[in-house]
């Protein structure tokens, strides 16, 4: 009887483990990518390739000739399927809170591949523009490719019932430009009652695809992720909507269409830098985001789409290559249920004499220990990293590029808090008494997420009622039955399988940097695996256990960090701004980062001249930026053509045509002196915008500009409507994503890379009209 209990005790935190490690493989094992003879109907990642190559090979911002190409090409790949594509030429202009107005020219391109008998519409979406600093490659050449490849299988196979919009979104990456004017007032677009919108992004260059957001009305969408699940969790849902990150979907969102959100999150070292190129783009990265987003696409085409606006939201997760789903209205239910599960269990469990209340609200009691110990140490091992490895502070979008061992070092720390909690709190409770502790805190997270949080309640609620069910048979059986350490094993596989896939995908998107909350979560699971042990610890032993677990996992962050070592392949990103006042021809350097990195010293000093964000006030409120004198170098100057400077009155209306001179800008900037002038409104295009003061954290005049992006050739025009009883003073910008190289008399080394926050270059003057 000794042997078998100690053969299920033994194999008990086996099987846990196991189911871990086999849950942590599932958020990143990509498919093989199919090849070119790929049957016709199916999604090939080689076929999809090629369109990367024409598309992203460089940088091709919007109003680009770059990106007056690659949208050409997509239209060109278009006619060649047989469709008919159209270009849908506009400008657009919004007002943004507590920061300069946004306007710009767009170009969207958009195409049906039509139903035989269409109950509704499912519409494709992607962007085809890209930063200015970066080729684009995976955000978003991945998505323009896999829709590409999308049509072409979508044409190979016999008509779909419903219509399929293939929608080419410009100007995504400022503002959201071409999903706003799709959707703008007075122009054709699809009913939200009756389409679902499947988006295509990306925030790295690998991994498995993950759908990370749903619109309204969920219940109605989810289940087309049946046929070929992605990663999906609507805990993600909840936490994306807390964060200040924007894609196209936002905007359809926000309109109330229903739809899915997909985006690749490996490999967010190199998201918006040069790095994001065609060899970095993995191709079963590509074959999981098109053979997914083509399933969906298939299930959605085949079924009645109509009265969407009925459908409830929906609670979901992939579990084991499975897509749970049911009514978000079961949420609050199944908290109390559990919550009724865990009293239950434990008040049995006290009847039977197995458990002592007071153990099991004293352990209670000290759990949040555990979770702050795991969440400290997770920023502890972050500042360790930092002092190996300084320049991970400039991976400011999420990961570095080797995280392996740093991410095995933070769970392994998770583990240790886990375990000296365990440790400690077994000198007073029995491991089946700290178990109970466990699952009642389950049960608890689960009802207060269920209010609060309720995509992210069945994290909680299903572990709690697996393990109230585990609480009641241990209870129930024999104290030396050799299936209490199996029964506890297998209920306490929801925690391990519902709980360590997402976490461990946040902690991929986030990177280690953020990793204090994900590893607080993580510190759960890894008590359930723990007590599935179900023995004593001795006090010191267990210490000292813990504490060599600490160790290792701060040895393996520190390695890690350490091999990690910048080189061509993997080059530190950098924030280098060149900055011409075109009105004195003096130039800048300025940098957000500080003094460290040789390269950048040689360019900048550790002062900051406070008369530049007067100058320059679109680079500031930076803080500590750090700046050192230029070489003149010819870059995009902007120009002013007062087409008519409405002269007479208290009330003047402006015309102004803003251009460039000696090269081309991505982005034109116009700002009103508010000091001595009034702004009423301004118009750009078809669309009037207010003019109260837009800027109020800037400590110059300026505090009241306008953004516009894509300015093509000709430049735009703009009205000003503004109050002043003496001169009008404008403050124009003209600014590029591209550090003028014939500046750089030390060339920028291959360990280095441009940065995605602050590089580029931008000149100034001030006019008086």
């Amino acid at each position: 009887m000794n042997s078998r209990r100690t053969l299920g005790a033994l194999s008990a935190p086996l099987l846990l483990a196991l189911a871990a490690l086999l849950a942590g493989w599932s958020t990143s094992a990509t498919p093989a990518p199919a090849s070119a003879s790929a049957p016709d109907h199916a999604f090939s990642a080689d076929r999809a390739r090629a369109h990367i190559a024409e598309t992203a090979a460089v940088p091709h911002p919007a109003g680009s000739e770059a990106q007056e190409k690659a949208q050409q090409y997509v239209a060109d790949r278009l006619t060649a399927l047989g469709l008919t594509p159209a270009f849908l030429d506009d400008t657009v202009a919004t007002a943004t809170p507590y920061s300069s107005h946004l306007a710009g020219r767009v170009r969207n391109v958009v195409a049906t591949v039509p139903g035989r008998d269409s109950t509704g519409t499912v519409l494709l979406v992607a962007h085809t523009d890209s930063v200015a600093g970066g080729p684009g490659a995976s955000d978003n050449g991945l998505g323009v490719a896999s829709l590409l490849e999308v049509a072409r299988a979508l044409k190979a196979a016999p008509q779909q019932r419903n219509d399929v919009v293939l929608l080419f979104t410009d100007s995504e990456e400022l503002g959201r430009l071409g999903a706003r004017a799709y959707l703008a007032d007075g122009r054709d677009h699809p009913d939200p009652a009756r389409t679902v919108v499947l988006n295509l992004d990306a925030r790295g260059t690998s991994g498995r695809t993950v759908m990370f957001e749903t619109g309204p009305h969920s219940g109605a969408v989810v289940p087309a992720l049946g046929d070929h699940p992605a990663q999906a969790t609507s805990l993600s849902r909840e936490i994306y909507r807390m964060l200040p990150h924007e894609t196209d979907f936002t905007s359809f969102r926000e309109a109330g269409y229903p739809g899915l959100n997909f985006a690749v999150v490996g490999g967010s070292a190199r998201y918006h830098t040069p790095e994001d190129s065609v060899a970095h783009v993995d191709d079963g990265s590509l074959q999981d985001m098109g053979t997914t987003v083509l399933a969906a696409t298939r299930h959605l085409a085949a079924a009645e789409i109509g009265n969407l606006d009925e459908a409830g939201d929906a609670t979901y997760f992939s579990v084991a290559g499975l897509l749970v789903r049911y009514p978000q209205g079961a949420t609050v239910p199944l908290a109390l249920l559990a919550l009724a599960g865990a009293a239950g269990a434990l008040w049995w469990a006290v009847r039977r004499e197995r458990l002592r209340t007071k153990a099991v609200l004293g352990t209670s009691a000290a759990l949040p220990l555990a979770l702050a110990l795991a969440a400290a140490g997770g920023w502890i091992l972050w500042q360790l990293a930092l002092l190996v490895r300084p320049e991970y502070a400039n991976f400011v979008h999420g990961a570095p590029y080797r995280v392996a061992l740093p991410t095995a070092g933070l769970v392994l720390f998770a583990g240790a808090a886990g375990w000296l909690w365990l440790t400690w709190s077994t000198r007073r409770a029995t491991p089946a008494e700290a178990a109970g502790a466990v699952t009642l805190w389950l049960a608890l997270l689960g009802a207060g997420t269920a209010v609060a949080l309720p995509g992210a309640s069945y994290l909680f609620c299903w572990p709690a009622l697996a393990g109230a069910a585990g609480v009641g048979l241990c209870a129930a059986l024999p104290e030396q039955s050799p299936w209490r350490p199996v029964t506890a094993a297998v209920c306490g596989l929801p925690a391990v399988l519902l709980i360590v896939p997402p976490v461990l995908l946040l902690l991929a998107t986030v990177g280690p940097a953020a990793a204090a909350a994900p590893l607080a979560v993580l510190t759960l699971p890894v008590l359930v695996l723990l007590l599935a042990w179900g023995r004593p610890i001795h006090r010191r032993a267990g210490t000292a256990t813990a504490l060599a677990a600490a160790l290792l996992a701060a040895g393996l962050v520190g390695a890690g960090a350490a091999r990690d070592a910048p080189d061509a392949s993997r080059p530190t990103p950098v924030g280098l701004m060149y900055a011409l006042d075109a009105d004195r021809e003096e130039a800048y350097w300025l940098t957000d980062q500080p003094e460290g990195e040789p390269w950048l010293d040689h360019y900048t000093t550790a002062g900051t001249d406070p008369e530049l964000e007067h100058r320059f006030p679109t680079l500031y409120p930076v803080d500590g930026l750090r700046t050192g004198k230029a070489a003149t170098a010819p870059v995009a100057r902007p120009t002013l053509k007062v087409e008519d400077p409405g002269e007479g009155g208290g009330t003047r209306r402006i015309r102004l045509h803003l251009g460039t001179e000696s090269g081309r800008a991505d982005l034109l900037g116009l700002y009103v002196d508010t000091s001595q002038t009034e702004v009423e409104s301004v118009t750009v295009g078809a669309t009037t915008l207010p003019g109260e003061v837009n800027r109020p954290f800037t400590a110059t005049p300026w505090k009241w500009g306008l953004v516009l992006n894509a300015p093509g050739r000709d430049g735009a025009e703009v009205t000003l409507t503004v109050r002043s009883k003496g001169p009008v003073r404008l403050l124009l910008t003209a600014q590029s994503g591209a550090v003028p190289s014939g500046a750089l008399d030390l060339p920028r080394p291959g360990e280095l890379t441009w940065s995605p926050e602050f590089s580029g270059a931008v000149a100034t003057r001030v006019f008086t009209l």
